[in-house]
């Protein structure tokens, strides 16, 4: 008994230590002891500062901001969901989306299905192709926000003097960066080898309908699409700024707004760089379009955020209450004026105030809607990692892209792509 009693201490001390660690990063807190209070776990990203300001006036519990790098962020939420229920746990949590369906499918988060229902929520407001990446198995786990995606963003003033049009489609696209090319510029993306590499092969793929598996979930990334989106890269990559092999998101977008390329493919969340006249030479003159395939449609690959009820929280009612606050119009609109974050909610995008912020807003939505998410396997890590070399071998070499193509997928066909 004496020896049980040991083990049950030693235990509640391991478990009080790992939660000691767990909230040892950028704590905020607002206390009163007459409401319910909530701790919730965010990325100490550039929008955290944001988030503890806004999350301060809400008005129905205490509420205690813990953002952490995000090195750490995931471990620190993963050890949460295994605590005992009000031993300091998390109640809610800023969630990657890729990381959705592992909590899911372990159990960690709450379905809020009926929290919406009681609140008159009606989900349709939010961006089908985000939306869609919180649910799993027909149960509702969080709300979307914070948003991004790669768009066109060129500069007015150099397209109207050459004569030209927004390109609506990649063979225009194509069309406009040789233009440039061929007389000194091009056009800006992120050809370094990386993930952003991918990003953009991504979306080219979606946006023709494609994926990288077949409808029984085979590997197939040298199908037909697959192998006409490789080839587009190939395409733009002729066309690029000298320098493009060596640049990933951060350095296209500076090209852009100090005017080295006339056009370029930008991740959306750093548009608003553009607007900053101590950043930006295009102030005036930039517009923005959406990244289109050659069969119209335009699909961004899809990523956000989602906040979620952890289900070890003791305070469920008020964590729904919370992330339902946090994602409505009124809030979503106050941060995207604060800082241009892109909202999963349709409507903020014709905003006339937001509009007057954040101009790109139509094109990432239009994207966003007919989104995809990358698959949440577990081995589709060991497929972007190849596909990152595969898209360097095309950018920085004659390799036809149709052989690399065939080449990756010869290379992975051990790789069992289920889980």
């Amino acid at each position: 008994m004496r020896n049980s009693v040991r083990k049950v201490m030693c235990m509640a001390m391991v478990a009080c230590l790992a939660l000691g660690g767990v909230f040892a990063g950028g704590k905020t807190e607002t206390s009163d002891p007459g409401k319910p209070n909530l701790l919730v776990s965010v990325w100490a990203g550039p929008h955290a500062d944001l988030q503890k300001e806004v999350s301060s006036t809400f008005t129905k519990s205490a509420v205690t901001i813990d953002d952490v790098d995000y090195g750490s962020l995931k471990q620190k939420q993963l050890t949460s969901f295994q605590s005992v229920s009000g031993s300091g746990n998390y109640d809610v949590v800023w969630v990657n989306s890729q990381w959705m369906k592992e909590y899911t499918d372990a159990g960690y988060l709450l379905p809020i299905d009926g929290y919406l229902k009681a609140a008159g929520i009606d989900t349709s407001i939010y961006a089908k192709g985000l939306f869609d990446g919180c649910v799993f198995n027909g149960q509702t786990y969080g709300l979307p926000t914070f948003a991004q995606t790669m768009i066109i963003a060129y500069d007015s003033e150099a397209f109207e003097k050459a004569g030209l049009a927004v390109p609506k489609n990649a063979d225009e696209l194509i069309a406009v960066a040789k233009y440039f090319k061929e007389r000194g510029t091009g056009i800006a993306l992120p050809a370094k080898q990386g993930t952003a590499a991918v990003t953009l092969f991504s979306q080219l793929l979606f946006s023709d309908g494609g994926y990288y598996f077949d409808g029984n979930g085979k590997l197939d990334i040298a199908s037909d699409k697959a192998v006409q989106a490789a080839a587009i890269y190939d395409e733009l990559v002729k066309y690029s700024v000298e320098g493009t092999l060596a640049w990933h998101h951060d350095e296209v977008a500076e090209a852009v707004r100090m005017k080295d390329a006339p056009i370029g493919l930008i991740m959306s969340g750093l548009a608003n760089q553009n607007a900053d006249p101590e950043k930006s030479l295009i102030v005036d003159t930039v517009k923005y379009a959406p990244l289109v395939g050659r069969s119209g449609i335009a699909a961004a690959t899809n990523s956000f955020w989602v906040w979620a009820v952890a289900k070890n929280s003791a305070n469920a009612q008020a964590a729904a209450d919370y992330v339902i606050w946090m994602t409505s119009y009124d809030v979503e609109k106050k941060q995207t004026l604060a800082d241009q974050q892109v909202s999963a909610i349709n409507e903020l995008s014709k905003d006339p105030e937001i509009l007057a912020k954040a101009p790109f807003l139509p094109a990432v939505m239009q994207q966003l809607a007919a989104g995809k998410i990358d698959p949440p396997l577990a081995n589709f890590g060991k497929l972007k990692a190849a596909l990152v070399v595969s898209l360097s071998e095309i950018a920085s070499s004659d390799s036809a892209p149709a052989d690399v193509m065939k080449r990756l997928q010869a290379d992975l066909q051990g790789v069992d792509f289920s889980k």
